[in-house]
């Protein structure tokens, strides 16, 4: 997000961060996948043999509940094994299985109002992931933004000066990243909730730069929501659930 750069092809404003683009989110999944990569060795391995693959924005039907949704990060099984797939990465529609999707969400202004929308469409991608198939790991991660001020592209829909919108922090990022604390978290099959979550928190005026926020209200080591808590639990999970494929 520090580097990218989004110029608004009508009023010429450039901004880090675009809520109407997906590449802020095609960047976080990848990073996922490469850490999830080097931290699960049976999945890199059969990423290798080509065995399993892995994508972004797939669109997937699941087998039980026949509902569609398309996947912010997908791992699993391709349709056909003899597919050239270049170093495992696929398209859209051609997953036969699927044994990791990820949700990836960005709250950068507004923490409040959208508390109750971020949470419930967190809380529905566990849901239709496991009605879909039980043992599949469902993981969700949120980037919370701790900025005073955030220029919104949504907001400044003209010419003239910027408009900039002001925020009550940390209070504002700290309430978000507590609220979805809430999420349900699974340890075993029998339960409900997400396998692996995390919340990342950034400092983006959306003008300026972007910086990684560590120190609280950001997620610490130890912490069910920490990043190398979430690769942890995706790599263990991986490992014991389908780190032998027949």
């Amino acid at each position: 997000m520090a580097a990218h750069e989004h110029r608004d092809p009508k009023f010429g404003h450039v901004y880090k961060y675009h809520p109407r683009s997906d590449s802020h989110s095609v960047a976080l999944c990848n990073l996922v996948m490469n850490d999830l990569l080097t931290a699960c060795f049976p999945l890199r391995e059969q990423v290798a043999r080509g065995e399993v693959v892995y994508g972004v924005n797939v669109a997937y039907r699941w087998p039980s509940s026949h509902k569609v949704k398309t996947i912010d990060l997908a791992v699993g099984r391709p349709i056909r094994k003899e597919m050239t797939v270049k170093k495992g990465i696929i398209r859209q529609q051609e997953l036969d299985e699927v044994l990791i999707s990820c949700e990836a969400k960005a709250v950068m202004t507004e923490h409040k109002k959208s508390q109750p929308r971020l949470y419930d469409e967190l809380n529905s991608s566990h849901r239709i992931v496991h009605e879909g198939r039980r043992d599949a790991i469902a993981a969700g991660i949120t980037v919370v933004n701790i900025a005073s001020t955030f220029v919104s592209p949504l907001r400044n829909q003209n010419t003239g000066p910027l408009f900039v919108s002001v925020h009550k922090q940390p209070h504002a990022a700290a309430k978000m990243v507590e609220h979805l604390r809430g999420l349900p978290i699974r340890d075993g099959l029998h339960e409900e909730g997400f396998d692996a979550y995390c919340s990342i928190v950034v400092d983006c005026d959306n003008q300026t730069g972007c910086d990684l926020w560590t120190r609280p209200p950001a997620p610490q080591p130890g912490d069910r929501d920490y990043y190398d808590t979430f690769i942890d639990r995706l790599a263990r999970f991986y490992a014991e659930r389908f780190g032998k494929l027949t």
